[in-house]
Formats: structure tokens, C-alpha cells, sequence
């Protein structure tokens, strides 16, 4: 049987991806992810802002906006901080944790999604009051 030639996917079987890249792309984020947290001496709920945001980033491909938002501080900081404590406990294996590496990419996550429809809204209001202006 000859192999078909028309494919209903996206994108054609010589361009996908073979799924290797993406996890590798998340074990190195992570992987640096771990190295700046456990790197400063003495923690400030800032530092791990810092890292998870970086992490965020990374993950999702986008740039962070230069000002945070505080309520997006406000409302994943206790989730912020805990993943950052319990990787600064987990020590040297941190990386080799699966449930570790899972609840970064969910708080990764959540803080690109928070963040983007922060954007959205902003940039929504910008129209609407130029809009208004003419």
C-alpha cells in the first residue's frame, strides 16, 4: 500500500517536531530555574518573584513586562514561595524531581496566562480611550 499523500494535520510529517525538543527545553529551564534559586544565600520573597517570572519566560517564550503588576505578586506569591522552599530542600537533586519540574510549569503557567490577559486589558483600554479621544 502506497503511503497517502494528503495529511489532514498541520504541519507536514517532514516538518513536525519529534517531542524531544520541547521537554529538553523544560528540564533546562527548570534546571536554571533551581540554580538561581538555590544560589542566593539569604531568600527574599523578591528573589523568588524574580525566578519564577524568569522561569515563566522561558517557558512560555514570551518576554515579561518590565513593571510586575503587585496583585500578580500578591496572588502567587504563597505558591511563588513555597516551590521556591521546596527546591532550595530538595538541595542538589531538586532537578530530578518530577513533581517538582510539574508544579513549576503550572505556576509557570498561570503566571504567563494572569499576565497576558493583564496585557490584553491594558492594551484594550489604551484603544478604547484613543478611540474616544478622536
Amino acid at each position: 500500500m502506497a503511503p497517502q499523500l494528503n495529511h489532514s494535520g498541520v504541519n507536514p510529517p517532514a516538518r513536525r517536531r519529534s517531542g524531544r525538543e520541547a521537554p529538553q527545553e523544560l528540564t533546562a529551564a527548570f534546571r536554571r530555574y533551581v540554580e538561581r534559586v538555590q544560589s542566593v544565600p539569604d531568600p527574599t520573597p523578591r528573589h523568588d518573584l524574580d525566578a519564577a517570572l524568569i522561569l515563566s519566560e522561558e517557558i512560555m517564550g514570551h518576554r515579561r513586562a518590565a513593571a510586575v503588576d503587585a496583585s500578580l505578586a500578591e496572588a502567587y506569591g504563597p505558591s511563588i514561595r513555597q516551590l521556591a522552599k521546596a527546591v532550595r530542600q530538595a538541595g542538589k537533586g531538586a532537578v530530578a524531581h518530577p513533581a517538582l519540574l510539574a508544579r513549576a510549569i503550572v505556576l509557570a503557567r498561570a503566571l504567563e496566562r494572569t499576565g497576558a490577559g493583564r496585557r490584553a486589558a491594558r492594551a484594550q483600554r489604551e484603544r478604547e480611550l484613543t478611540g474616544a479621544a478622536r
